[in-house]
């Protein structure tokens, strides 16, 4: 692993938290909520080389509900002091609901440390998924010409 300097870290993780390909910043990296791509239309990168990268991304999603909650939990008790039986109620919903709604981004932060790592690069087997419009093109070769 090459040496980065922290702004390219942070530019890279962000880029991933959202859910952009961290390769070429424009791919999406996911088609649906929950179904993730299997390679980027722009740069061919793959997302998922071997068969237990989306477990890290699960892991940082529920440790990071499981923190929340957490301290969640003993900051309304030391505030309220209410019963444990109504945080209870609170804070296990909580837990399930963030990690419904977080799950993308804690993927997109997965896949950015992925690239970061060198797990994730472009690859040539894939065929282009993106074509560019005819004005795209158009534009381009005008460009190209000046």
């Amino acid at each position: 692993m090459r040496s980065h300097k922290p702004a390219y870290l942070a530019h890279k993780l962000k880029t991933g938290f959202r859910l952009r390909c961290p390769h070429c910043e424009h791919g999406r990296l996911f088609d649906r909520w929950f179904h993730m791509r299997e390679i980027c239309p722009y740069c061919q990168s793959r997302f998922e080389r071997s068969s237990g990268d989306a477990i890290a991304g699960i892991y940082i999603n529920v440790a990071l509900a499981e923190l929340i909650a957490i301290a969640g939990f003993f900051a309304v008790h030391e505030v309220f002091s209410p019963p444990i039986m109504l945080q209870l109620a609170f804070w296990l919903p909580f837990i399930f609901v963030f990690t419904l709604l977080f799950y993308p981004y804690a993927r997109g932060l997965w896949t950015a440390i992925l690239y970061l790592t060198g797990g994730i690069y472009a690859d040539p087997d894939y065929d282009r998924e993106y074509i560019a419009s005819d004005e795209i093109l158009a534009g381009r070769a005008s460009f190209e010409n000046e």
